[in-house]
């Protein structure tokens, strides 16, 4: 007769991602601008001086305009509604201890700024449009926090216990992040590997 033992039982669950909160180092406004001209080239120093006018105004606040993209006119548009777009990124910086009423101040500064550059532009002639999205908080460099990452999930594994051991495991996606609010960014890493669990 077979006797059945059970000691040697071990059950394997996918290993979950980790997360930990971090407070934000930067806001991003994505920017456009664009205007109705007769041709791609006529609104070209329209633009820019639009986007010159900004940076004028920037160095206070420490922030940064990047240009990032320009859409030429549609094809199908008319001649007299030839309509291009430049597109940029703009980045308010922020220092790790600033606190939540310097941050807030900071941002009530930028948006005056673009406020008055949306007024600025519908004086013009040719009237030029302002768009702006609203701010995601972000951490400069998300890598940075991958070893916290990796260390946080070995923590939640040894806490559980000596019966549980991570195997097989792969930290190579990138470190992804989510704007939460001014005052936290959410930052995850998905870990491909087992956690191995023996019952005794």
């Amino acid at each position: 007769m077979m006797s059945k033992s059970y000691g040697d039982h071990r059950a394997q669950t996918a290993t979950p991602s980790v997360s930990l909160s971090e407070r934000p180092e930067q806001a991003l406004f994505h920017l456009s601008v664009s205007v109705e001209t007769e041709s791609a080239s006529a609104a070209l120093p329209l633009l820019k001086r639009s986007v010159t006018r900004l940076e004028e105004l920037l160095p206070p606040l420490g922030a940064r305009l990047t240009i990032t993209d320009f859409d030429l006119p549609s094809a199908e548009g008319k001649v007299s509604e030839l309509v291009s777009q430049l597109h940029a990124s703009l980045t308010v910086p922020f220092a790790p201890e600033t606190p939540f009423w310097e941050r807030a101040q900071k941002l009530a500064q930028v948006d005056g700024l673009l406020r008055a550059l949306v007024l600025e532009g519908k004086k013009q002639k040719p009237p030029l449009l302002v768009r702006s999205d609203l701010p995601v908080f972000v951490v400069a460099d998300p890598e940075l926090r991958r070893a916290a990452l990796v260390n946080r999930l070995q923590e939640r594994a040894r806490s559980l216990g000596p019966h549980v051991a991570l195997k097989d495991l792969r930290f190579d996606r990138p470190v992804e992040q989510r704007s939460v609010s001014l005052e936290e960014v959410q930052l995850t890493l998905s870990v491909e590997g087992v956690a191995e669990v023996a019952f005794k």
